[in-house]
């Protein structure tokens, strides 16, 4: 990887704003080396932090951030509802509540206080990392993009309080200008840090309100780290959502980095592999047990004398109706069944504990439904041709149902029974095969 120093632009977008000390975090595990790091609105406060270095403080923030960190929802509204509101139909509750929130803007002084707490100017202005920020000047009806050389001594807080200044919050005012939330001009910076001279970038973007530039400089080498799952809301500061949304920050920059493998999960795959290697090795092989190794071939629509060459051919070609297609077959085969029997997703997993995980989960699910075949109307169900109500059944039923069915069906049942049999489903079947070939021999 080229030691040429990256510019990091980071978005804006609130309590999203998580999601990118997930990334820094997986930065901090990277080669990647950041010559600056510029922001809108919460990414610029982000971006102050990454400058400052100080990891610590920046994750202890937002670990511990809440509503009442940001904005003062104060005392006056909450005595007005107990006195008035309380009493009164919801819609005048609503109009009131609305007209006081807004009449002069939510209070972020909370913010304030906490940056003033956190963030030390010098620091910033002495950092080897170069600091920048997007406000609008709406005085002069004009964008401001300001590295820190640019932002008068002194008023570094002022300016990251402007950056991130949305019209619900009271009036933001430096030296009788007014200024408003960056995003209005552009929510993701690249084309400013373009203007630094930075041609290798990584970029930090996920849906929030604002307007986004088109990049000038189609010749710049951009990475480009958006979010796999729902952040919440832009105002949501529920303690839990922060933590997911900095895990899956980390989770989906280390994937984009290269450092872990996987379409769904978060896969290593290069240290403690050994059960995978034996899986790799022994995918497509007979399986010891014979009863298994007949059901398998039946499942795969093979003859009993099919060899591994058969075996990998029709494996592949089930891989082609899934999700996973044109993914490597042992690792989609594996994926494909921890999605199947529910292995925690949000995860930076070895690939032989991902393994282990899979197994820990088919033996909770076993635990859980040991008596479902108590009931033969589950199992009729399997041998009655056209019944869409298998639509309901998840993994563990299908494989239950799988290990009880004698070897000496007719080929007719055992068509029906086979053929509600989805791809996920099947590949699933097959991958718990192996893995105990595997974990046994």
């Amino acid at each position: 990887m080229s030691q040429q120093p990256y510019g990091l632009v980071l978005s804006g977008g609130g309590a999203k704003g998580a999601f990118e000390m997930g990334v820094w975090k997986a930065l901090r595990e990277s080669d990647y080396s950041l010559g600056a790091v510029i922001g809108t609105s919460v990414g610029a406060l982000n971006a102050a932090m990454i400058a400052q270095d100080d990891y610590e403080i920046a994750m202890e923030f937002w670990s511990n951030l809440t509503i009442n960190q940001v904005l003062d929802l104060n005392k006056e509204m909450t005595n007005t509802y107990v006195d008035k509101w309380s009493k009164e139909s919801f819609d005048v509750f609503r109009t009131g509540f609305l007209a006081a929130l807004f009449s002069d803007g939510l209070d972020i002084s909370p913010l304030r206080h906490n940056l003033t707490r956190m963030i030390c100017e010098d620091t910033i202005r002495r950092s080897t990392i170069r600091f920048g920020l997007v406000t609008v000047d709406i005085t002069s009806l004009k964008p401001r993009q300001l590295m820190i050389e640019d932002i008068p001594n002194g008023q570094l807080i002022d300016y990251l309080l402007a950056s991130a200044a949305l019209p619900i919050f009271q009036k933001l005012e430096i030296d009788g200008k007014t200024y408003l939330d960056g995003g209005f001009f552009d929510n993701v910076p690249i084309n400013f840090m373009l203007e630094q001279h930075f041609n290798q970038i990584i970029s930090v973007e996920f849906p929030a309100p604002g307007m986004r530039k088109w990049v000038r400089d189609k010749q710049a080498k951009i990475i480009t780290v958006n979010n796999s799952e729902y952040l919440g809301g832009v105002l949501d500061f529920d303690s839990r959502q922060i933590e997911l949304n900095i895990q899956l920050g980390y989770l989906d920059a280390l994937k984009v980095f290269g450092l872990v493998d996987g379409r769904y999960f978060y896969l290593n795959t290069k240290k403690s592999n050994t059960f995978f290697r034996k899986f790799i090795n022994t995918l497509g092989q007979p399986l010891s047990n014979q009863k298994q190794l007949q059901k398998m071939l039946a499942l795969l629509c093979l003859s009993p004398d099919a060899g591994k060459n058969d075996v990998l051919r029709t494996l592949e070609n089930l891989l082609q109706k899934t999700s996973f297609r044109n993914q490597p077959l042992s690792l989609a085969m594996l994926e494909i069944t921890g999605k199947s029997v529910g292995v925690p997703r949000l995860e930076n997993y070895s690939i032989d504990f991902f393994i282990q995980a899979i197994l820990k989960e088919l033996n909770r699910l076993l635990d859980e439904n040991l008596n479902l075949l108590d009931n033969p109307k589950i199992i009729g169900t399997f041998f009655t041709p056209a019944n869409s109500s298998l639509l309901r059944y998840n993994f563990i039923t299908f494989y239950l149902v799988f290990l009880s069915i004698r070897g000496d069906l007719s080929p007719e049942r055992m068509s029906t029974f086979l053929s509600k049999f989805s791809p996920d489903i099947a590949l699933s079947m097959i991958t718990v095969f192996y893995i105990h070939e595997v974990i046994n021999h």
